[in-house]
């Protein structure tokens, strides 16, 4: 009789290792989930801030870079709309 009761406790902690492992599981997959798109949105990030540099870069070599103007030669004046777009996105 001791060693079916043994045998019995046993299968009870396996089946709780079991339930756990599944708890695991589950929430690793949530994980997973949730790292894909935080790489995917600092990916987006990563470019967007590479793209406003480069426009940052266009307009200090005197080029606006407003939707309006754009890649026009300023003639070394300020544009009001280029400033505007920078301080926006920055």
């Amino acid at each position: 009789m001791a060693l079916r009761n043994e045998i019995l406790a046993l299968e009870e902690q396996l089946n709780q290792m079991l339930d756990r492992l599944q708890e695991l599981r589950i929430k690793v997959d949530s994980m997973e989930v949730q790292n894909a798109r935080l790489l995917e949105r600092l990916s987006v990030e990563n470019i967007r801030s590479e793209g406003l540099e480069e426009l940052t870069k266009l307009y200090n070599e005197g080029y606006h870079i407003c939707s309006t103007y754009y890649a026009q030669n300023r003639n070394g004046e300020e544009c009001l709309f280029c400033q505007s777009f920078l301080k926006e996105n920055m």
